[in-house]
């Protein structure tokens, strides 16, 4: 492992870290424990297949309505897109950080979208410089839930230095 990645793995384990995971009860309607090692494991996935296979959307979100582990989930996820991830694990943590900015509920999307802020250039480079089409979507489908400047939003959009799919486009 080299230091980058070992201190990517670090910036993810005090994320984790900083939740009682057994407090929340997950989607599956166990302890969400078992979700600190399936995001650690997300981060570490090394194609698309191997982090779906994790199923973490079945455990932070219940018929696209996130649960009590949505706002930790979404915390560890922007901390394991400040690192380095393979094309797969970035996109499925992208897939599952725009699944946890755009629904409502009773663990409110609004704290979702307030940890993803955070980030927003994280976002912004995966935008300008995605490793897939599927990688610029997903951030751009995050970006326009928690993006206050929509003149900043636009200029990107329309820089035309990114292929947006037509339902993103607005």
């Amino acid at each position: 492992m080299t230091i980058e990645m070992e201190a990517h793995m670090r910036l993810i384990d005090v994320e984790i870290g900083r939740y009682d995971w057994a407090s929340f009860e997950c989607g599956c309607t166990k302890s969400a424990v078992h979700l600190a090692g399936d995001l650690r494991r997300l981060a570490e996935a090394q194609s698309e297949e191997e982090a779906r296979a994790l199923h973490i959307e079945n455990h932070a979100l219940i018929q696209s309505i996130p649960q009590p582990p949505a706002e930790a989930v979404a915390s560890v996820l922007m901390a394991a897109l400040a690192g380095e991830l393979s094309p797969g694990a970035r996109f499925v943590c992208l897939d599952l950080l725009g699944a946890l900015v755009f629904n409502d509920g009773e663990y409110s999307e609004e704290r979702c979208q307030e940890i993803a802020r955070q980030g927003l250039w994280l976002l912004y480079r995966d935008v300008w410089a995605g490793a897939s089409p599927g990688i610029v979507a997903n951030a751009y489908y995050v970006l326009r839930a928690i993006e206050t400047d929509e003149e900043r939003l636009h200029a990107y959009r329309d820089s035309g230095r990114i292929k947006l799919p037509d339902y993103l486009t607005d």
